[in-house]
């Protein structure tokens, strides 16, 4: 009666082994993919280079949250460079760390902001998400050149930009950490690339 068992497991994880390693490629090519995507949705210059494959990694917590790196994709047109994606940019939340992606272009100016995770709450906070509000688009096209920095805050504590109704923190938080990262791109550029 053992023997019987013993075979059957066994052929069980012989199979499960072979199926993991016939897909673990079409897995990762798929993950690839998807962040592939999200990267490409704040980088929408032209650039000719493997996105993907050109990035560095950076630490620098006085800009940054993340207790780890910062990664920097790439973006050129026949070497030369042409922008940035800043993945993942940590912004304070009510409930926690927001997730962001920043795209920059070579002259500082924002390309796109989208939030990737967060536990803001529904219907609040949540209108930090491209998908739920068109509060996040409001950073397309600026820069610190045509921004003073004491416009990066939300209007009830003196700066140029609205707050999502009832989560005020949240809102400080995306538009210090956008802040942060323009900052630290124009002080970092020429290292960057």
């Amino acid at each position: 009666m053992i023997i019987p068992l013993v075979l059957l497991t066994l052929v069980c994880a012989v199979l499960l082994y072979i199926s993991n390693k016939l897909t673990q490629e079409k897995i990762t090519a798929n993950a690839r993919e998807l962040q592939l995507g999200i990267i490409n949705s704040v980088m929408p210059l032209p650039h000719n280079n493997q996105l993907y494959d050109d990035f560095i990694e950076v630490s620098e917590p006085g800009y940054f949250r993340n207790a780890d790196t910062v990664i920097v994709f790439r973006a050129r047109i026949n070497g030369q460079p042409v922008g940035v994606a800043l993945l993942p940019v940590l912004a304070k939340g009510y409930n926690g760390n927001i997730q962001l992606i920043i795209g920059i272009s070579f002259d500082g100016t924002l390309l796109a902001v989208r939030t990737i995770k967060h536990n803001e709450t529904e219907g609040l906070g949540d209108h930090i998400d491209h998908n739920k509000s068109d509060w996040i688009n409001r950073f397309s096209g600026l820069s610190l050149d045509n921004t003073p920095l004491e416009d990066w805050s939300v209007k009830s504590d003196g700066g140029n930009f609205d707050q999502l109704s009832g989560a005020t923190i949240t809102s400080r938080g995306v538009i210090n950490a956008v802040r942060k990262s323009l900052e630290y791109y124009k002080l970092n550029r020429d290292r960057l690339y």
